[in-house]
């Protein structure tokens, strides 16, 4: 009986972490972030799923339906690293710092810059029970006002099509905000 609650169990967190179908990001009608400082729109089937701010750092991620994540961060531009050191910091940080399944060794290279944001892409493979599943990161940075902005996007290969307009959007429309 335990054997088969067991089975069961991994089978369920299997499902759970690779069973999520990822939607198609909705552009008709999007949602509007405005606030500290930061203007943006993004899908409206996304939502914000955390959202913290301090002098020193804002921290911020935007979440699908299924497994992708826009992660939004933003420093003081004297205090903030430069893209590359940025990258391979969080990248190596992931892979020490998930808790469930292996994150395989990434590879990093530069992309061309586009809209005033110079970006890295990485890919890598998540493993969990002998599954692995291809991904992607995308590292972008440019500075908007005083502050050094980050964003990264996370995504299963597999669905990059179907997320990367909901990135590009938010991509697209980051500017300072302008309330006061």
């Amino acid at each position: 009986m335990r054997r088969n609650l067991s089975t069961l169990s991994i089978t369920l967190l299997i499902l759970l972490l690779f069973g999520c179908v990822e939607q198609a990001a909705d552009l008709t009608n999007p949602k509007e972030y405005n606030s500290n400082q930061i203007f943006f729109k993004y899908p409206k089937n996304w939502e914000i799923s955390a959202d913290t701010s301090t002098t020193a750092i804002h921290n911020l991620f935007v979440e699908t339906q299924g497994e992708a994540m826009v992660i939004y961060q933003s420093y003081p531009s004297d205090m903030a690293d430069d893209l590359n050191t940025f990258s391979q910091t969080f990248s190596e940080s992931a892979q020490t710092e998930t808790p469930i399944g292996k994150i395989s060794q990434s590879e990093l290279k530069t992309i061309p810059e586009e809209a005033g944001f110079e970006g890295i892409e990485e890919t890598f493979e998540i493993s969990i029970f002998g599954v692995s599943v291809p991904h992607k990161r995308i590292f972008l940075s440019k500075k908007i006002s005083d502050r050094q902005v980050f964003l990264i996007y996370q995504v299963a290969i597999e669905d990059h099509l179907k997320t990367y307009p909901g990135f590009n959007l938010i991509r697209e429309t980051l500017k300072k905000s302008e309330r006061i």
